[in-house]
């Protein structure tokens, strides 16, 4: 018998060695900032509906989860609670809460949230000790039996009667002790009976009672009973004022068998207040000013749970004065000073072990770092304070501390554990790592250190199957040898990519492969021990296989083989494919509630446990599947450190953090599985809560009991706006419940929202039949069945069915009644309408007539005003026609002239009087060109998409330009010109030159023009007075005044002197010419700048006109120096298709003198052939050729030229050649495709630049081109081809008489060039006067026009002006088709060309 009793110690105590620690409860708390009416909390019970009831000494309290509902006394309301002091809560069988009170016995009433009281009828003399309730428990046959200060009372609620039982002195079978502390009934039907004097035994149909006196510990003295329980066993809790016993009862006569609890049972010394056993059998028992106890049948022991500072999830006070647990598994504690606490009992399952200031011997600090298996169910613990030796299951610990560092500093702080085979810890600290022998308490030397706290901090120490000793830090990775002290460093070397990825090393891990693994702060490295070389796994954004993130906390392999990684942001799961090793992420995204990882441990089902920085996470591999838990489940507050996690044989997981240790058996961490029910708390009509039996105004009522009991509420349709207020029942963690609402008939589906948002209000709803619905979840998200409540809205009285229907009555009868009237009163009508039939028949025809007279008027008026449409719009295109041609005829000449003018200039041997004439013509031409541009852009103006620039230029250096324009003019016409120009001008000014200077010739020039005698002045000065003003700082309004002894203009035409096409009469036109456009362009120019502009005048004596602009302070514009145009690097080969050859001729003249070799084709069909046989490299395209004009033969290159012959670079660049200027001819010619746009005259500066384009364009492209040397030979002097290569540019046979004297000099050279111009002219003429006739005869349009075209552009190049004009003017009617027109200048024609043959012919004849 002893040895099995021994076996029996011993199975026992190892059970206990190996057992998880006893699970901690993390209380929230429910105080008077909450709701409460008062701090004591005596007495706590759950309705039927699922409410919390609290009583308290200010009243009672109803609780929801979210707000408490106070039921006080009241003096002038008789339904209220009978005394605020309320000791007992009661809910029977039949679900009727019963109250006691220090005034009787009060019965709720849910429906009508009023009391009714029930008070014992005694001799006054007695006192009212008898109304103030102590406890109450059923009797078993529908009454109550109630302890009072003052006696047992047995109560009937079916009659109210009440039986009163007494101490007799007398008697010893009557009650021991009038003051009744508590009731317990067991299963047997006997009522025990809890007094000062002991407990009192009432057995079923005993006709007295038993007593039974309770003594202290050592017997000497009765104490009074505070408590009792008959708990599910059979075992009698007797509470006392010096402790706890054990009761056993026998048969209903025999005393019980009594035991009283040893002093190692783990409560303490005193008095019991309260004793309750859960849904679950568990036992508690609170105690007076020693906290709450929860008895462990396993270990008959108590385990305490005490009230801690600075905890505010421990017990809310020590003195303990109410226990219950209700339906969805909450632990609910009223104490006497501080509220109520709760716990969820029906999750969580987590031990949180910490530092206890009130018990010796606890762990010396929260901040546990590192946790290794100490054997017998403990732990080695480091911390900020040294290394513990820690026991969960009894919370002792013995400190063991670090020796001092050698500069003499304590190194208290231990940062990382390793627990060899043999038993040696290996004891990481803030200066190095040392050994610790746990047999004899002692430490060894310290290693790794170097003085520099930072470098010498160990992160992690690990230990291989070779016995070697890793140990990370942030100078690196060390790896020591305890046999024979030899270590090996591995640091990161930024010239060795294979060597560690950073100094910053934090986990280390051997798999079962040997492979060794090493976690950094810049990814994970796998180590080749016996090279040294890392392989190294980093994070690379672009790649959503690598590592998630690369700081690495922790590395774990789990049964598999399957390595995880843990990093700053996110877990990492290894993964070998066919391409090589990848990782699998799990963060936030796939439901992690913080994706730093800290550690990671498996348990026994296979899944993974991580703890974060705000919590622990559980991972089940195998679907992916995460659960998160937190403070509110019952784990430890806060963050947990990087590695500190350690799983125990027996399965219990470790995770060290910032306040302490979270400890459990994964198999027993639970959710809540409990579906709240849903309550709906309150109704409110206009945001105003409807009280149940309150009455409206006109005497309705519209709660006819409380909302929470009703089904089925019935509203008016006043009531518009209304609003349902609703709790989940269930108290595990009210703040994290969902909710989702439908109202039937209105909400198409659920309407989710949070505990924050408790309610659904709804405004104008149509009358009829609603079901409003409610459902909620738990914290774990487990949903409960829906709450109804039926709603109904009556309709207004006009939309009722009985009102519609007499309303449709009366109103058919009143229609019957007006028809009847109406119909009367059309019968007289209808005689009189009769009697003026005949007369109004007659009126109407007429005015029929008057009608059709005044359509006829109407429809000609329409015509007129179409006709004048059509006017206005045909001026307006004439306008734009006459702009554009205008412009194109004025360019074509100024083509011949900039063209001959740069061919002069290449004469080197030219006098410098004579070159700077040239210069100054060829200037002259290139303003003249600027004009006509911008009197192109006139129609711009009208649009108003013409801008000014805003540059940097001299003033002075503008307005000397501008006279140097008229020296030679005003010397011609002996008028006197004078400039007077003000010495206070800024130098520099911004704005814009070009149109400035437009302007002031426009003015000069007009005023030339009107003057023949006198002088001409231009002044330039500041302007005076108010127009001296400017907006902006440093700026200046300078006036510009034009004055001339002219003919003047009359008073009457100065008011429309400015406008477009006006003069001061026609004879003004028919004498000094001119369209009336220039003042017009002058006006609009100087708004633009922002200036003004008038003009004065007398008639005979001169004119005055004026300007002022604002002009800006500016400074120097950068001098672009004259470089000479730079060679290209390489010779192209150029194609151009151009129909006529004096533009061919000058083509070739510029492509060759820069070094390139060109082919002339005379149209686009040939262009397109061309491209077929030739590769070129750039195009010259003619807008208007025949057979194909240069668009489609550039979209039918760009399409790859015919089937039959493809075009060998489809990809080319091509430039287009007009000379028409516009911007709808531009997009024309881009949109078919072409690179660019040159206009005729040709620039050479723009031409160079094409062909450098080209030349990049061609070579970007990998085209090879040839070299172009750095210096080609240059022509003789005078820089223009000899008579031989002229006859050869111009097809003239060799040896054929030139049509003038011959001559050596550049001015002979230029008219070489001229004459061999004009024999190309003629050779070509009667070619295309035969195409000519073919086209007009054919009456095609567009022939005629580009031949007309052709023969205008020679015209400027050979200076036959009153050719060009006529040619231009024919250009306009073939486009336009005016056949008659054409026809009655062609004699014009013929005769012109006629004598441009004669001097030809004779030419060639002498």
């Amino acid at each position: 018998m002893t040895a099995r009793f021994l076996v029996l110690c011993l199975l026992l105590l190892c059970g206990l060695a190996s057992a998880a620690p006893p699970r901690s409860l993390r209380f929230e708390q429910l105080s008077v900032q909450e709701g409460l009416p008062q701090e004591s909390v005596l007495a706590i019970a759950q309705d039927r509906q699922g409410f919390i009831w609290f009583g308290t000494q200010g009243g009672l309290a109803r609780y929801d989860g979210y707000r408490t509902v106070i039921y006080q006394h009241a003096l002038n309301d008789p339904h209220s609670l009978s005394q605020n002091w309320v000791r007992v809560l009661h809910v029977d069988p039949a679900g009727r809460l019963w109250v006691g009170t220090d005034n009787g016995l009060d019965l709720f009433d849910p429906l009508t949230q009023r009391f009714r009281h029930f008070r014992p009828q005694e001799p006054a003399q007695r006192g009212n000790g008898n109304r103030h309730v102590r406890a109450i428990v059923d009797d078993g046959a529908g009454g109550l039996w109630l302890g009072t200060a003052d006696g047992l009372q047995r109560f009937d609620p079916a009659t109210g009667r009440f039986t009163i039982f007494h101490h007799a002195p007398d008697d010893p079978r009557s009650l021991a002790h009038d003051q009744v502390n508590a009731l317990a009934r067991d299963a047997a039907g006997r009522l025990w009976i809890g007094t000062p004097a002991g407990v009192d035994l009432l057995a079923p149909g005993a006709a007295g009672m038993a007593r039974f006196s309770v003594t202290g510990p050592n017997g000497a003295r009765a104490v009074a009973v505070q408590s009792l329980l008959a708990d599910r066993d059979g075992t009698l809790w007797v509470g006392t004022h010096a402790g706890l016993e054990h009761w056993r009862p026998a048969v209903p006569a025999a005393a019980p068998r009594r035991e009283r609890l040893p002093d190692n049972a783990g409560l303490p010394a005193g008095a019991v207040m309260n004793l309750y056993q859960d849904a679950e059998g568990t036992v508690w028992a609170g105690m007076r000013n020693d906290g709450l106890f929860r008895w462990h049948p396993q270990t008959r022991r108590f385990i305490g749970y005490r009230h801690e500072l600075g905890d505010p999830h421990s017990l809310a006070d020590n003195y303990v004065s109410a226990l219950f647990h209700d339906r969805v598994g909450t632990f609910w504690v009223g104490t006497w000073f501080n509220g109520v606490s709760r716990v969820d009992l029906s999750s969580g399952g987590f031990a949180r072990l910490v530092k206890n200031p009130d018990q010796p011997g606890s762990l010396s600090d929260n901040r546990v770092r590192a946790i290794v298996d100490a054997g017998e169910g403990r732990l080695w613990v480091g911390n900020d304070h040294g290394l513990s030796l820690y026991d969960p299951t009894t919370g002792q610990a013995r400190l063991y501390r670090l020796p001092q560092a050698g500069n003499g500093s304590s190194d208290a702080n231990v940062t990382g554990l390793w627990r060899t085979p043999g038993g040696t810890l290996w004891v990481g600290s803030r200066a190095g790592v040392r050994t610790f022998e746990p047999a004899t308490g002692h430490f060894g030397p310290l290693l790794l250190s170097r003085g520099n706290p930072e470098l010498d901090t160990v992160r992690y120490v690990f230990g291989d199957r070779a016995g070697m000793i890793w140990v990370s830090s942030k100078a690196g990775l060390y790896r020591i040898d305890p046999a024979g002290g030899a270590m090996r460093v591995f640091r990161h070397d930024p010239g060795n990519p294979a060597s560690l990825a950073d100094d910053s090393v934090r986990p280390v891990l051997e798999d079962r492969r040997g492979n060794l693994w090493v976690g950094t702060f810049n990814g994970l490295g796998l180590l080749d021990r016996r090279t040294g070389r890392f392989r190294h796994f980093q994070h690379d954004q672009r790649d959503p296989g690598s590592l998630s993130h690369n700081e690495v906390h922790y590395l774990h392999e789990d049964a598999q083989g399957t390595l995880w990684v843990g990093t700053a942001s996110g877990l990492n799961r290894m993964q070998h494919t066919a391409r090589g090793i990848a990782f699998r992420r799990y963060t936030r995204q796939e439901g992690l509630a913080d994706d730093a990882i800290a550690a990671i441990l498996p348990d026994r089902q296979g899944k993974l446990w991580l703890s974060t920085n705000s919590g622990l996470a559980s991972l089940d591999p195998a679907t992916d599947q995460v659960r998160n838990y937190s403070g509110a489940d019952g784990t430890i507050e806060g963050a947990y450190f990087d590695g500190s996690a350690f799983a125990a044989p027996d399965g219990t997981l470790y995770f060290g953090g910032f306040n302490g240790i979270t400890a459990f058996d994964p198999a027993r961490v639970r959710p809540n599985g409990i579906a709240p029910v849903v309550a709906i708390t309150d109704f409110q009509i206009f945001n105003q809560p409807v009280r149940p039996g309150a009455a409206r105004p006109d005497g309705d009522v519209i709660l006819q009991r409380a909302i929470e009991a009703t089904r089925a509420l019935t509203l008016d349709h006043r009531d518009s706006v209304f609003s349902l207020e609703f709790a989940a029942l269930h108290f595990a963690w009210p703040q994290n419940n969902r909710f989702a609402y439908q109202l039937e008939g209105f909400d198409g589906d659920w309407v989710s929202t949070g505990a924050g948002k408790r309610f659904a209000t709804y405004t104008n709803l149509d009358p009829g039949h609603y079901v409003f619905r409610v459902k909620a979840a738990n914290k774990d998200g487990v949903w409960g069945e829906p709450t109804e409540l039926a709603i109904t809205i009556l309709p207004p009285v006009w939309k009722t069915w009985w009102f519609r229907s007499l309303a449709l009555v009366l109103l058919l009868g009143g229609a019957f009644g007006v028809y009847r009237a109406r119909m009367r009163v059309l019968r007289d009508r209808h005689l009189r309408l009769e009697q003026q039939v005949s007369l109004r028949t007659a009126e109407v025809e007429m005015k029929n007539r008057l009608l059709m007279e005044q359509k006829r008027e109407l429809e000609q008026r329409d015509e007129r005003l179409r006709h004048a449409a059509r006017r206005a719009e045909d001026a307006t295109r004439q306008k734009s026609e006459f702009l554009a041609n205008m412009s194109h005829e004025m360019r074509t000449p100024l083509a011949g002239v900039i063209g001959m003018l740069g061919f002069a200039l290449r004469d080197r041997s030219l006098q410098p009087v004579t070159r700077e004439q040239i210069e100054r013509g060829q200037a002259n031409a290139q303003s003249l060109l600027s004009i006509i541009n911008d009197l192109l852009d006139f129609s711009k103006i009208e649009a108003g998409k013409l801008t000014v620039e805003k540059i940097d230029f001299a003033l002075a250096a503008t307005v000397e330009n501008v006279a140097s324009l008229f020296e030679e003019q005003a010397a011609a016409q002996g008028v006197d010109f004078r400039i007077d120009y003000a010495r206070d001008l800024p130098h520099f000014v911004i704005g814009d030159p070009t149109r400035l200077r437009q302007v002031l010739v426009n003015l000069v020039g007009n005023a030339f023009k009107f003057t023949q005698r006198g002088h001409v002045t231009l002044r330039v000065a500041r302007a005076g007075g108010e127009e001296a003003g400017c907006t902006e700082a440093g700026c200046t309004r300078i006036r510009f005044t034009v004055e001339d002894t002219g003919i003047g203009i009359p008073p009457t035409e100065l008011p429309r002197l400015f406008e477009k096409f006006e003069q001061a009469d026609a004879t003004t036109t028919r004498r000094y010419g001119g369209t009336g456009l220039g003042l017009a362009i002058s006006r609009q120019l100087v708004d633009l700048m922002d200036g003004e502009i008038v003009a004065h005048s007398t008639p005979g004596a001169g004119s005055v006109f004026s300007f002022t602009v604002p002009l800006c302070d500016g400074i120097a514009p950068a001098l672009v120096p004259q470089a000479a145009r730079a060679p290209h690097t390489h010779r192209l080969k150029v194609l151009c298709a151009e129909d006529f050859p004096t533009n061919q001729i000058i083509i070739r003249m510029m492509l060759e003198d820069m070094g390139h070799g060109v082919d002339i084709v005379g149209n686009g069909a040939l262009a397109v052939a061309a491209c077929a046989q030739t590769r070129y490299d750039l195009i010259l395209m003619d807008g208007r050729m025949p057979e194909m004009d240069g668009p489609t033969a550039t979209r039918a290159i760009r399409a790859g030229g015919p089937a039959g012959a493809p075009v060998c670079d489809r990809h080319l660049m091509i430039v287009a050649l007009t000379a028409n200027a516009s911007e709808e001819d531009r997009s024309r010619y881009l949109a078919a495709g072409m690179d660019d746009f040159l206009t005729k005259p040709i620039d050479e500066d723009a031409l160079h630049l094409q062909l450098a384009r080209a030349i990049e364009r061609q070579l970007a492209r990998g085209v090879v081109l040839d070299p172009l040397p750095a210096l080609l030979p240059q022509r003789p002097a005078a820089a223009q081809p000899s008579v031989a290569e002229l006859d050869a540019m111009f097809g003239i046979a060799a040896g054929q008489p030139m049509a003038g004297p011959p001559g050596g000099s550049a001015d002979d050279a230029a008219n070489a060039l001229r004459l061999r111009l004009r024999d190309a002219f003629v050779a070509d003429l009667p070619a295309r006067l035969g195409e000519l006739h073919a086209a007009l005869a054919a009456a095609d349009a567009d022939a005629a026009g580009r031949l007309f075209h052709g023969m205008k552009g020679s015209a400027a190049y050979l200076r036959e002006m009153e050719l060009h004009a006529l040619c231009a003017e024919l250009e306009r009617a073939a486009d336009r088709a005016l056949w008659p027109a054409i026809r009655l200048k062609l004699p014009r024609l013929h005769a012109m060309l006629e004598r441009l043959l004669a001097p030809a012919d004779g030419g060639r004849s002498a």
